[in-house]
């Protein structure tokens, strides 16, 4: 069974969420990005990081997974980026 391309794009985005915490020196315990069920609206995935015990979300909405399936770019990767910028103060 083949994947997605929002299946892949969740792959992707968790992939590239954690790299840049190592680049920006932030020790997460938890990266989850999930979708479905009654924890997210539908067309939504959700981002959850813990960092020191503190939960911090960042929504996609499903174009924006999708289009992250090949790679992480454009004003998805600027979304990322801002949400680690405000995780590390």
């Amino acid at each position: 069974m083949a994947l997605t391309s929002f299946e892949l794009g969740k792959l992707k985005i968790l992939g590239h969420v954690r790299e840049e915490l190592n680049r920006a020196g932030i020790a997460a315990q938890s990266i989850q990005c999930r979708s479905g069920g009654i924890q997210t609206p539908p067309g939504i995935a959700r981002l959850t990081i813990i960092v020191n015990g503190t939960p911090a979300t960042l929504d996609f909405k499903a174009n924006e997974v999708e289009d992250c399936k090949l790679i992480v770019a454009g004003e998805t990767w600027h979304k990322i980026a801002a949400f680690i910028g405000r995780l590390a103060r």
